[in-house]
């Protein structure tokens, strides 16, 4: 073999040696912070401007938009899980999960807008130290969450919650005693696994004729599903939805599942949900029975 291709496949398998210790040195994570300046830090003259506008318009009479979300847990790896994300003009959050370290941190953002969270109170749980929570961290007040069927013991849960503000039942109300529907501050009625306009309005009317007024009431309804009109016509469930709310005058709509498809190029429920809340901002709300 001639010297110089035998010195050259030499350097070659040296080099091939140490290519995975540089290799491993290259390719070592580091740590990196990322310093997000959010519109507040950007100019906060402006933020001010704008949030004082928002708060001002959820003083208004004015159709109730109700999400439920599926927040973050204490690992997360998407934005779609934290209240930060949601459209600013939602008036009431009610988080699905037991508050992460992350909920509350955001609470302050939400407030400056004007809207209410709800934290929480599930099967099992001790309202008295659910009520304790609330007032530490300063949530709104508490959704009793009952979405397969009745709440145990609503009576225990209202007497520790008495005073405390916002109290939502989400839950089919047929399956309570009647005699705990004032202590409510609405009801969102479980409507959004419901495919026909004529089952969500059966709903509806037994809540009406078990005494509950129709300004406590709101119905599930997840964007960007459909519903069966009364001709079995496949209809956008936010547009029917809306139109069922306003027609039968309504506390509002409850938006279920509103983070699924954060990930879609289309921001989908991101851009329905606001689309809905300006659809209903222009529609008086009226006093009506």
């Amino acid at each position: 073999m001639k010297a110089k291709p035998f010195i050259e496949i030499l350097l070659l398998s040296v080099l091939a040696c140490g290519l995975p210790t540089a290799c491993g040195e290259w390719t070592e994570p580091e740590s990196v912070t990322f310093d997000v300046a959010g519109p507040d830090r950007q100019d906060p003259a402006a933020w001010e401007t704008y949030t004082a506008g928002v708060r001002a318009y959820k003083q208004t009479r004015h159709w109730i938009v109700y999400a439920c979300l599926l927040n973050a847990p204490e690992r997360s790896t998407s934005e779609r899980d934290f209240l930060r994300s949601l459209p600013d003009s939602l008036d009431i959050v009610s988080l699905q999960r037991t508050p992460s370290q992350a909920d509350i941190d955001d609470l302050k953002r939400m407030h400056e807008l004007g809207t209410q969270v709800l934290w929480p109170l599930h099967a099992g749980e001790d309202p008295a130290a659910i009520r304790a929570l609330v007032d530490r961290h300063g949530f709104d007040g508490v959704a009793l969450q009952a979405p397969d069927g009745a709440f145990p013991d609503p009576g225990a849960a209202l007497a520790a919650l008495a005073g405390l503000g916002t109290v939502v039942y989400e839950g089919d109300p047929s399956l309570i005693d009647a005699r705990y529907y004032p202590s409510f501050t609405w009801v969102v009625l479980p409507t959004s696994a419901m495919v026909y306009q004529s089952d969500l309005e059966q709903m509806i009317d037994r809540a009406l004729r078990a005494g509950i007024p129709a300004q406590k009431l709101l119905f599930e309804v997840v964007p960007g599903s459909s519903l069966r009109d009364y001709r079995s016509t496949k209809t956008d469930a936010l547009t029917l939805g809306s139109r069922i709310s306003t027609s039968l005058n309504l506390a509002g709509t409850a938006l279920y599942d509103i983070s699924q498809d954060y990930y879609h190029a289309s921001g989908l429920n991101y851009s329905a949900t606001r689309a809905l809340i300006t659809r209903l901002s222009l529609i008086p709300k009226t006093d009506k029975p």
